[in-house]
């Protein structure tokens, strides 16, 4: 039975819209607001969200970014309900990936037309790619590839692995001990770089951007990381973040070339620099949930790295609303791929290219390769110290429906000198990490209508907190042993202690910034 996720804060509308699907033979599942929408669509994975604009505390907008972020919602068809009829709304509910906009009051013949439509484009979508036989090649290449990297694990291999694909293309991997420090290589390495720039150090000028004239070796991105750590330009988890970026995206771009053909291991005795440390097993494993969402989104033969580009603007124009038209014909000049697309439109690669299948798939729009950046010139700019250093405080969230409890943490850990998120509703915890996206987080175990063990385990499922550290509030020793099954990563006593607390924020976030 097809589900649908229900989010309006009106009552009476909400159990209209209910009433009415109900009738139809849709399952329904309504939500007052949107936090508990954000919490449902997680728990419910339903095929279809309808959404209320003006909400209060979290709109319609807010809602359709955070689900947007993350991969197992990213896809989901989203249709706007809103009283507001005015191109700006309608403009901005689009831009944010909105399937459709329907106005208050609307018809029970409009309502069930948008969501029959919705549906089936999603069907057709998530039609299975006939299988060949040269695809199974590629995915027994790419499994012997995954057994090779894999070995170095074991091996506690230092030093360096070099692949390379049927087309030429070369990628390197950086290691110590068998762990891997860094990636780069593929067909655009320098449009990478400036990517994950843009994205998590948005306060480094790309445009102005200069190489110290000084680096030895290959790997300069990283030389270039850990001279601006040293300078305080960037913080730890900035380094973090492009660090496993970078290494996310070369393996899954290993992963959908499949035909791998030679691999070369260069055993070095030191490593030099060590500003990360990530897992093999982890780093395969990001990648390959980045490539299971792209095959079932039906994008295997989409290659990230090209760019898109208008092939019969005619059709397209009669095909499309005037507004679509214009944004796909600014947009799709074939100079940009479509991940820095997503950068550009702050979005997923994902979403965005599962938005222009349609497009693609009846030669609309082609793909094209396009050559990488050029590499930034040397000069003496970057090995300045920077005028102003960047001194981001830790942000860390106490979810406990007790006003005392969070009063109590919060005076402990702003003394301490970190930034600080009470949450006292848990079924407004979801969304505000989402949205907050805090370093560590203290979480109460026995709360109303969801308990501490069933929100660390969703919080666990997602992917920008699978290694955020996660302290349970509680002094019994069962409580602790169950804790540490659904991913908790320590515990501690209630009720709580300055000194224990600051004690266990030090360790957590000291080790999160030393290694993944």
């Amino acid at each position: 039975m097809t589900k649908i996720l229900v989010i309006e804060d009106e009552q009476a509308v909400r159990e209209n819209i209910t009433e009415l699907l109900a009738t139809e033979g849709y399952e329904i599942v309504a939500a007052e607001n949107g936090h508990v929408g954000i919490t449902w669509a997680w728990e419910h994975k339903p095929d279809l969200i309808l959404c209320d604009v003006m909400m209060p505390e979290l709109d319609g907008y807010e809602v359709l970014k955070l689900l947007r972020e993350e991969p197992t919602t990213a896809l989901m068809p989203f249709i706007f309900l809103s009283a507001k009829a005015d191109k700006t709304h309608l403009r901005q509910g689009m831009e944010l990936g909105a399937d459709d906009y329907l106005t208050k009051p609307f018809s029970k013949k409009d309502l069930l037309g948008a969501i029959a439509a919705r549906l089936k484009k999603q069907t057709a979508l998530r039609q299975p790619e006939p299988s060949h036989d040269e695809h199974h090649g590629d995915r027994d290449n790419a499994n012997i590839f995954v057994a090779e990297f894999l070995s170095l694990k074991s091996a506690q291999v230092t030093g360096r692995l070099s692949v390379t694909s049927a087309s030429g293309q070369e990628w390197t991997f950086y290691l110590y001990s068998g762990r891997v420090l860094y990636a780069t290589g593929g067909m655009h390495p320098i449009r990478r770089w400036q990517r994950l720039i843009v994205t998590h150090c948005p306060q480094i000028s790309i445009d102005r951007l200069k190489l110290p004239t000084d680096l030895a070796g290959s790997a300069w991105e990283y030389q270039v990381l850990s001279l601006w750590l040293k300078q305080e330009q960037i913080t730890s988890k900035q380094v973090t973040q492009i660090v496993r970026g970078s290494i996310t995206e070369v393996l899954f771009d290993i992963l959908q070339t499949g035909q791998v053909i030679k691999y070369q291991v260069q055993i070095e005795n030191s490593s030099g620099l060590q500003l990360l440390l990530m897992d093999i097993e982890q780093a395969l494993a990001s990648a390959y949930q980045m490539w299971r969402n792209w095959q079932h989104a039906n994008l295997t033969n989409v290659c990230p790295n090209q760019a898109p580009i208008l092939r019969n603007p005619e059709l397209l124009q009669r095909k499309t609303s005037p507004n679509t038209y214009r944004q796909l014909t600014t947009l799709l000049d074939g100079r940009r791929t479509l991940r820095d697309l997503a950068v550009l439109m702050k979005r997923q690669v994902l979403e965005l290219s599962y938005t222009l299948s349609p497009y693609l798939q009846d030669d609309m729009v082609e793909l094209t390769d396009i050559p990488d950046l050029a590499m930034p010139t040397a000069g003496e700019v970057a090995s300045e110290p920077p005028v102003t250093p960047i001194a981001l405080k830790p942000t860390i969230a106490c979810i406990d429906d007790s006003p005392l409890v969070c009063e109590v943490m919060r005076n402990i850990i702003t003394d301490a000198g970190y930034q600080f998120i009470d949450i006292q509703d848990p079924l407004r915890a979801l969304a505000t990490l989402l949205s907050q996206k805090p370093d560590m987080i203290f979480l109460d175990l026995v709360m109303p209508k969801l308990n501490g063990y069933e929100i660390c385990t969703r919080i666990r499922k997602i992917n920008a907190f699978r290694d955020t550290p996660i302290v349970i509030l509680s002094g019994n020793l069962i409580d602790r042993v169950r804790a540490m099954v659904v991913g908790a990563s320590d515990c501690l006593d209630k009720p709580v202690q300055a000194d224990a607390v600051v004690k266990l924020i030090h360790k957590h976030l000291s080790a999160s910034e030393r290694s993944t």
